[in-house]
């Protein structure tokens, strides 16, 4: 049943990415914060947004092939975004399977992570997306996704107890699953990057209702990523509004930078007592930086030992659970909560480099099409934004090579890309 189910969906992609490709680019875009719906095929546990990342790479090098076949003549160009510093940091994890204890699994890890995240979210949106108006439809899915874990973060106030115990936004369960996944920093993050995504989308609109409208949505989720009470969200959402305020208002700033001051002093002043509540509910919970802070001590033990290529990719749960302290105090073993410690454990000081290269890249880029194209699109500099947001907040979090982080980016290079075409390069 799993397998009949499996060609028929598969065939449906094809059909779907060879009939309207921008449609099938739009439901994956939909389906990227949907990581606690997961199906089990063949003993591999596979979430439902990596599965449509997965059977849409397949349905298009199906498409790619019959093109081959059975019209030669047409000229098939591929772009490879980001290809040399991604393809140093995947060298850099091949080269870590020198010191895996199971090289096998290392390259499962490789091809499971690091080659379907390129593939899937970043090569195959860049070589679809040739037109504003699709860049658009595919902004919306992520717009459509975010407004749903947005709603589902609301709706799960409802029950709580708003007085004696701890409140957050967080997730909710459908028939025991939960979609977006458990925890609240998963919807926390995704929601940052919603935020700023619907931003973008009041640029292309035209109707002061819309934007409005959008400006409405955009708070809404301001409100949300506050209301889950993730410390990583606020310090990303911070930031975000800082950098977006400092660039949009930079001429105004520069004439009432004071009245600006005193206004985010008073609003501080307003959320303290409320911020200080819950601070008092959630003394009795289990705080999760003294977790943290083992993990990062179990990091830079590991990176210590073999600290030019690691311990091999995919390494770092298994390195926890031969942590005796952190299993006997914690229970089963955690991934890393943030990509510094993992690289450095994972794959030494080299995929440290060759990561931050990547990073490096990508700021640039952010940097020249912000500067030299931004007046003239303005969703740019909220679309960059959101993907910043997005990398940002794996310094804390475990989603580092999941596609709800790295499409936002890949749009953002689109959008750039587009914007070049538009103007040219001056």
């Amino acid at each position: 049943m799993i397998i009949i189910n499996l060609i028929l969906s598969l065939v449906s992609t094809v059909v779907i990415y060879g009939l309207t490709p921008i449609f099938g680019l739009f439901l994956l875009s939909f389906s990227t914060p949907i990581i606690g719906w997961s199906f089990d095929f063949a003993g591999l546990n596979i979430p439902l947004s990596d599965l449509v990342g997965f059977l849409s790479v397949f349905a298009w090098l199906i498409i790619i092939l019959y093109q081959l076949i059975f019209k030669p003549r047409e000229r098939i160009k591929l772009n490879f975004p980001l290809i040399f510093p991604f393809a140093c940091f995947l060298i850099t994890a091949f080269l870590s399977l020198l010191n895996h204890p199971d090289p096998g699994t290392g390259l499962y890890y490789i091809f499971r992570w690091l080659i379907l995240l390129y593939t899937a979210f970043i090569f195959l949106p860049y070589n679809l997306i040739k037109k504003e108006k699709d860049l658009k439809l595919v902004i919306w899915g992520l717009a459509v996704s975010s407004f749903l874990v947005m709603f589902s973060g609301w709706l799960s106030l409802l029950g709580q107890d708003w007085h004696n115990s701890f409140f957050r936004l967080k997730s909710i369960a459908l028939s025991g699953t939960y979609p977006f996944g458990e925890n609240h920093n998963l919807i926390a993050e995704f929601l940052s990057i919603g935020a700023f995504v619907w931003l973008s989308l009041k640029e292309w609109a035209k109707s002061p209702r819309s934007k409005r409208i959008y400006n409405s949505l955009f708070v809404l989720m301001l409100l949300a990523v506050i209301m889950t009470f993730s410390r990583a969200a606020w310090i990303t959402i911070i930031l975000q509004l800082g950098i977006y305020l400092l660039w949009k208002q930079r001429r105004y700033l520069e004439k009432q930078g004071g009245l600006i001051i005193l206004a985010v002093f008073t609003l501080i002043l307003l959320m303290t007592p409320i911020f200080w509540r819950m601070k008092i509910l959630q003394d009795s919970n289990t705080s999760s930086t003294e977790n943290r802070i083992l993990l990062t001590e179990i990091a830079y033990k590991n990176w210590q030992d073999k600290p030019i290529l690691g311990q091999g990719v995919g390494q770092f749960t298994n390195l926890v659970s031969d942590n005796l302290r952190f299993t006997a105090k914690y229970g089963d073993p955690l991934d890393s909560h943030g990509f510094l410690q993992k690289i450095m454990a994972e794959m030494g000081i080299i995929g440290l480099i060759s990561w931050i290269f990547l990073l490096v890249v990508l700021f640039k880029e952010a940097i020249i099409g912000i500067k030299r194209y931004g007046d003239r699109s303005p969703w740019l500099l909220p679309l960059w934004i959101a993907a910043g947001g997005s990398i940002f907040f794996q310094l804390f979090n475990t989603s580092y090579y999941k596609g709800k982080v790295w499409l936002i980016v890949s749009l953002a290079l689109i959008a750039t890309e587009l914007a070049r075409k538009k103007y040219g390069e001056n």
